[in-house]
């Protein structure tokens, strides 16, 4: 066994709201994102070889069949709506069908969710419609008029939630009507993955989605920290992919966000794909960047309690929705520019107006 260096590690509990500008081949909005869950995701399923790989492996449906999963291409994030940045993933994906010769006529919509919800199918038409509006100005700014016709979409869910989810309500379920009528005009292709109930031994796919989806996991059950090293392991057999270091450098950041793993899991974790000194390197790099990241979530705090009590003194009681508003932004950019519009605006409603 390999003993790691004595180093001082933080142990620090934070989320994963930190830039991760040391992590290559993907480009994100990061102060989008509110959760661990939704940065580990959207940093490792942007790649569209891991994302080829859970559509082959965990959807059992001739759509997929049908693809063509080798241009499978990941579009810029998607700039969702605030209610729905903990529902939707906000990663597409764009292919086409097999010996289909437009460039391409099928967005694949990667969600995910850690608890369940039954207005899910309704968060994914909204996002659909949104892409689609979002398609014909593509189009028009192109010079090729209006669509004729808009890509054919494809929802996968990826749940990772302590129990099943037993049923995913359609919207079919949702609209009322006379029992002759047709109600399935706004329902959508959904595949579920639930991985609460896929044993971890039967996990397959490329190495590092596996690792992925195991991490997802233990981290919803409260045993990441006792099945990190198992799960690291999984990434020795791409250990010579250019990428490795940046898939186990994700599964640290998500690792050290919810659960107090030490000085020797992170060097054990990265010693498994570099060498001794490129070890020690991420180590160090790996303290210095939470140090870094645990004096931005104070900073960020600070921020949220000026405007606060801004908003406090001037005009009274702030109601709890401004005030859940206010706490669910981690771009200190934007609360920093509120500060200054909470001390400006007339009303507490211009100031919720503003916040929209």
């Amino acid at each position: 066994m390999i003993q790691a260096p004595l180093l001082k590690i933080p142990r620090i509990n934070v989320t994963l709201d930190a830039s991760v500008e040391d992590l290559p081949a993907t480009d994100m909005t990061v102060h989008e994102l509110a959760h661990p869950h939704d940065l580990l995701v959207r940093f490792m399923l942007a790649d569209p070889e891991l994302t080829a790989s859970l559509l082959t492996n965990y959807v059992e449906s001739r759509t997929v069949q049908l693809l063509d999963l080798e241009q499978l291409r990941c579009e810029s994030p998607i700039n969702v709506d605030k209610n729905l940045v903990e529902i939707i993933g906000d990663l597409r994906f764009s292919t086409v069908f097999k010996n289909s010769q437009r460039q391409s006529n099928v967005f694949v919509f990667l969600a995910h969710q850690s608890t369940v919800d039954d207005l899910m199918s309704f968060r994914v038409v909204e996002e659909v419609v949104k892409s689609y509006r979002e398609y014909i100005d593509t189009v028009k700014q192109a010079g090729k008029g209006r669509p004729k016709s808009f890509p054919y979409p494809l929802v996968v869910l990826l749940y990772h939630g302590k129990k099943p989810w037993s049923k995913l309500k359609r919207m079919r379920e949702m609209i009322e009507g006379d029992p002759e009528l047709a109600k399935d005009f706004l329902d959508v292709p959904i595949f579920l993955i639930d991985l609460s109930l896929v044993p971890s031994e039967e996990l397959k796919g490329h190495p590092a989605l596996v690792a992925l989806l195991e991490t997802l996991q233990l981290g919803s059950t409260g045993k990441l920290e006792a099945g990190f090293d198992r799960v690291t392991s999984r990434l020795t057999a791409v250990r010579n992919d250019p990428r490795a270091t940046g898939w186990m450098s994700a599964l640290v950041r998500y690792a050290v966000s919810l659960c107090r793993i030490g000085q020797d899991a992170i060097y054990n974790a990265f010693s498994k794909i570099l060498n001794e000194k490129e070890t020690q390197k991420m180590v160090m790099s790996t303290a210095q960047e939470w140090l870094l990241a645990g004096e931005a979530k104070g900073e960020l705090k600070g921020q949220k309690n000026a405007i606060l009590d801004v908003l406090s003194a001037r005009f009274g009681e702030v109601p709890k929705p401004i005030r859940d508003t206010v706490n669910s932004y981690s771009d200190l950019i934007a609360l920093k520019s509120l500060v200054g519009f909470a001390g400006t605006c007339k009303s507490l409603d211009e100031f919720k107006e503003g916040l929209r």
